[in-house]
This record gives C-alpha cells, structure tokens and sequence, in this order.
C-alpha cells in the first residue's frame, strides 16, 4: 500500500551508513514509505564501510566524528535535523549515547514518536544490575522498537518495554543486492573444490582459533584436499596465521584480507559453508548474505541469527560456540556429504526472505500505525 502524496518522512538515524544500512531505508520510498537518513558521524567508530553511491533519499551528516561534537551538540543537531527535514516519526539506534538520549525526549516532548533500533541479547555478554537499571531509564523516550531477533524483544521487555512493541526486523539487507552482485559462477567448482569459508573480523569473539583447531582435525581425517578460506582482517591475524602453522594446515587456510562486499558474494557463491562460531554475537548478517548466496552455515547459538533465519539441519547446523568436537562434527558432516550440502544450500535460498530488507519496511509500517500513547 502506498503512502499519502503528502505523508511526512520518517527520519532513520545510525552512528555511520554501511551497505546495510542504505539497503534498509532505500526499501522505504521504495514501499511508499518517505524516508530521511541521518548519520551522526562521517565515519565509523569500528566498521571500514565501503563508500556508497549518493543515496535516493536525503541524508545529513551531524560531524565528522566522535571527537568532534559535545554531547548537548549531538543532541542540538540531531533534533535540528529532524525538524529542518520534516519528518514525524523517528527511529534511531545507539540508544546508549547520551546525546541520543537528550535528543529522544526533546523530540518527544515537541511531538515526535520515537522508536530505537536494537539488536543486543542478554546473553550477549555477563550483565551487571546497576547498569541495567541506568539502560531503563534510557529507554524510557521510546515507544517501541525494531529488534534483531527473538531474545532482543525478550531483552527489552527485561528493560521495561511492551513486547509486543518490540517488533523483529532490524538485522536485514538486500537479499536482491546480495545475490545479484559481482560476477555470476560460469561452472560450479566440484564439491570437493569448495572450501569452507569465514567471513569476519579477526578479533577474539569470532572464535577463529576453534575454525582452525576443527579444520586441522577435518584436514587430518579427510583426503579431499579441501580448503579454508577467511575474508577478513583485524588484530589477531598474525596470531591466527602462527597458529595455522602450528597446525600444520598453514599450505590450506587462504587468509585473503578485508574485501568488499562484492568479493564476499563471489566467495560465497564458490564454497561449501559458511563457519560463524563466534562466542558473542547480537545478530551475525553475514547469515543473512550467506543465505542470498545459497550458502548453508555452520553458526553458533549465541549468534541472534539462530533466532530468525537457522533451520537447525535444514540451511544449516547450530553448535555451541565453545565446542570445538561440535564444530568439527559438522564440517565433517558437510563436507562428506554432497546430496546433504546440496539440500542445505537450496534450503539456504529460500530461507533468505527472511532477512530482506522488506521486513524492516513491514516493522516501520506496523509501529507507524500503532497508537501514538506511550
């Protein structure tokens, strides 16, 4: 249904716009939603997002970094830019900035429903009763919220929201994009020619050194010669390159470096599964390109993904992040069964609508038109 020629924008705030990002509010006007993005910073904090072409839609910018603005600043050109662009309804993540907060109830309190964005569990790390106390208070501006998964709304509604109003939809892209970039396999590699692949940041909570400790093990018992390949990059890849050598597997893990987001659709097009062990995790959006791409993973349960897009044995495999004999028991259930990876990866494809785009259109839509009472 489209929107009324005259509907005002909503305003769709992040820290710094990546792919994900642009993919979610460019689904908006294109739903007859009109949207207006705001970014706080020109970069970001941890992400090297890829530069995107100028956006169908407004967007501003409030200052070049952190370090730049004061925190009543933050606040003064966050709710500028929202009145000056029009909108009504706000939607904003980064709920923990204090500047966001400031700029939440201002915006409140001249008219504007506001709505977070959030993906955190709590299992997600150990949680301490005096700051969770302080995260109620800070959630209290918002009439609702879009969630990552099932255990973001049970999380919330630990903070004091409705659940009901904590409505999944958040950790999504496009799943079009996705599949449709780079270029197109010309022939399938055999099965026993594509690798398993890790696609992530080389910090400590991907739980790489477990993907190598499994593989060495899958490398000694197997004879298919089958390769590991790891996009990404980060602080520990000097340690995780030592430690395939200690292994022994160094001539089989291919460590190719942070590539764009094109290169990961074309990897995953040519491989067997996608390896997501991590020990901590709010989502994991790689699933949700993985899936755009055919590709069936082997995921631990602390990743919010499980909650929405695994099948457990269907499109892919759910271990314990923490065990090393699970993760190996699934790659080698895998990668010795060519009619199982086969299923698996057509289950993968139609699973992926799932975390499209178009199911944070439908979460704005139903918060949209919910009562304006708190």
């Amino acid at each position: 249904m489209k929107a009324d020629a005259g509907a005002r924008p909503i305003a769709v705030m992040w820290e710094n716009f990546g792919p994900y990002h642009h993919d979610r509010v460019r689904a908006l006007p294109a739903a007859g939603i009109p949207a207006v993005a705001i970014q706080l910073f020109g970069r970001s904090s941890i992400y090297d997002w890829e530069d995107s072409a100028s956006p169908p839609y407004p967007m501003v910018t409030l200052a070049r970094s952190e370090e730049d603005i004061s925190t009543l600043g933050l606040a003064r050109k966050l709710v500028r830019a929202v009145r000056e662009s029009g909108a009504g309804d706000c939607y904003f993540c980064h709920y923990e900035y204090p500047g966001v907060f400031l700029a939440s109830i201002w915006l409140r309190l001249r008219g504007h429903r506001v709505f977070s964005m959030i993906s955190s569990k709590y299992d997600d790390y150990p949680r301490v009763a005096w700051r969770e106390k302080v995260k109620r208070l800070l959630m209290l501006p918002y009439l609702g919220s879009i969630v990552g998964s099932e255990r973001s709304r049970d999380y919330l509604a630990s903070l004091g929201m409705d659940r009901e109003k904590a409505l999944v939809g958040y950790d999504t892209l496009d799943v079009a994009r996705m599949a449709s970039q780079g270029e197109p396999l010309t022939k399938a590699p055999a099965f026993t020619d594509r690798p398993f692949l890790i696609v992530a940041r080389l910090i400590p909570k991907k739980n790489v050194p477990n993907s190598l400790r499994a593989f060495a093990r899958y490398s000694r018992e197997q004879t298919d010669g089958r390769r590991l390949e790891i996009l990404g990059d980060g602080p520990l890849r000097e340690d995780l390159e030592a430690l395939a050598a200690e292994l022994g597997i160094a001539d089989l893990v291919d460590f190719r470096g942070h590539v764009d987001s094109v290169r990961v659709s074309e990897a995953m097009r040519r491989s067997l599964v996608l390896l997501l062990p991590s020990t901590s995790e709010q989502f994991g959006l790689v699933v949700n390109e993985a899936f755009a791409n055919s590709l069936p993973t082997i995921i631990s349960s602390q990743c919010g993904a499980v909650d929405v897009l695994l099948d457990d044995g269907e499109n892919g495999i759910v271990i314990d992040a923490h065990s090393e004999d699970e993760l190996h028991a699934a790659m080698t259930r895998v990668g010795t069964d060519e009619a199982l990876w086969r299923s698996m990866s057509a289950a993968a494809r139609a699973s992926a609508p799932r975390g499209d785009s178009s199911r944070f259109v439908d979460a704005v839509r139903a918060l949209g038109s919910a009562p304006a009472a708190a």
